[in-house]
C-alpha cells in the first residue's frame, strides 16, 4: 500500500496551476476483484501516477471545467472507471450538496475522502443494479478513458440510458488512437504511431473490445436513446512545437503521458495476445522513445468528448 501524495512527486511530475485533489486517497496494489471484470493495464503506483497525468491533461484542455454537458445542481453523480478518484474527489469538492458514486474494478483506495463522495468496486459490464439496490436515478453519468475495456458497447449505453433521470447527461471523454501529422505528411516519426494504431487495432480483435470508441461514441449514444447529442474534438499535440502557449503545456504533459504509459499499455497486451516476447515489447518501447525524445515529430492525437440527454419523456 502507498499513500499517495503530492509532495511524493517531484515539481516536474506533480502538475501545479490545476485545481487537483491527489493527496489524501490510499493507493492499494491489486488485481480486478469484481466478478469477470478484467482491465489490459497496470494497477499500481507508476499507473496512479499516469492518471495524474491524464487528470491534468483533461483539466489543462477544458481550463479546469470539469464538464462540457449543460448540466446545473446534480444531486446524484455516477463515475464509472473512476480510478484513483481524481475527477470525482474534484467533482465532490465543486458540488458540495451532490452525491458522488465513483466506481473501478479494483480495490486500489482504502477510503473517500469527502463526505459526498463514494468509491466502490463494481463492473460497469455486468448488470447495473444500482437502482435494484434502492438507489435514486442519476443527474449524470461520467465517464473517461474505456477505451479497450468494454465489449458491449450497446448494452453499456442502454444501462447508462435506464439508470438517468429524464433530463439527466451522459458525458464520455475518450482518446482517438489515430495519429495525424501537422503538416498532414507521412514521416518516419508518424510511422511509429502508425505502428501503434495497428497494434491497438488488432488488440481490439483479439480481446473482442473496442479500442475506437472515441470515433463510434457519439453514433452509439443516438442509437441508444439520448438527445441533443454534441461531439467535441479537442488536439493534443506530442511534445513542445504547438505555437500556442496552453497547446504546448498540453504537449509536455502528452510527450509525458506517452513516457511512462508505453510500458504498461504493451507489456501484458504483446504479450498475451499478439505472442510477442517481452524483449521485443521492449524494443518497441524503445523506438517509440527515440521519436518522442528527438524534438522533430509533429504529430497530434485527437480527444473526444460526447454528452447527451435523456430525453423528459422517454417512458424508461
Amino acid at each position: 500500500m502507498t499513500l499517495l501524495q503530492p509532495e511524493s512527486f517531484s515539481r516536474r511530475q506533480n502538475p501545479t496551476g490545476t485545481k487537483m485533489v491527489v493527496g489524501t486517497i490510499r493507493i492499494l496494489t491489486s488485481l480486478p476483484a469484481s466478478g469477470d471484470g478484467s482491465y489490459w493495464g497496470p494497477n499500481d503506483d507508476k499507473d496512479a501516477y499516469h492518471q495524474v497525468i491524464t487528470h491534468h491533461l483533461f483539466c489543462l484542455t477544458l481550463k479546469d471545467k470539469l464538464l462540457l454537458a449543460p448540466i446545473s445542481n446534480p444531486r446524484h453523480v455516477l463515475d464509472i472507471g473512476t480510478g484513483i478518484g481524481l475527477w470525482a474527489t474534484n467533482f465532490a469538492d465543486a458540488y458540495p450538496d451532490a452525491e458522488i458514486l465513483g466506481t473501478d474494478l479494483s480495490p486500489i483506495w482504502e477510503d473517500a475522502v469527502r463526505p459526498n463522495l463514494r468509491l466502490e468496486v463494481d463492473d460497469c459490464c455486468s448488470k447495473w443494479t444500482y437502482l435494484d439496490e434502492g438507489r435514486q436515478p442519476f443527474d449524470l453519468i461520467h465517464v473517461r478513458c474505456l477505451f479497450g475495456s468494454v465489449e458491449d458497447w450497446p448494452t453499456f449505453y442502454e444501462q447508462s440510458f435506464d439508470h438517468l433521470r429524464p433530463g439527466g447527461y451522459i458525458e464520455q471523454a475518450e482518446m482517438s488512437l489515430v495519429p495525424h501529422s501537422l503538416s498532414g505528411e507521412y514521416s518516419s516519426s508518424l510511422s511509429i504511431f502508425h505502428q501503434w494504431y495497428q497494434f491497438w487495432k488488432q488488440c481490439g480483435v483479439k480481446t473482442g473490445k473496442s479500442w475506437h470508441i472515441a470515433d463510434t461514441m457519439q453514433q452509439a449514444m443516438r442509437e441508444a436513446g439520448f438527445e441533443d447529442v454534441r461531439e467535441v474534438r479537442f488536439k493534443w499535440p506530442i511534445g513542445t512545437w504547438a505555437s500556442d502557449a496552453r497547446l504546448r503545456e498540453i504537449g509536455r504533459w502528452y510527450r509525458e503521458f506517452w513516457e511512462v504509459g508505453m510500458e504498461g499499455w504493451i507489456m501484458a497486451l504483446s504479450t498475451r495476445y499478439m505472442g510477442w516476447t517481452a524483449d521485443q515489447a521492449r524494443e518497441f518501447i524503445r523506438k517509440t522513445q527515440e521519436v518522442l525524445r528527438d524534438g522533430e515529430q509533429r504529430i497530434y492525437y485527437e480527444v473526444v468528448i460526447v454528452y447527451g440527454r435523456k430525453p423528459e419523456d422517454s417512458g424508461r
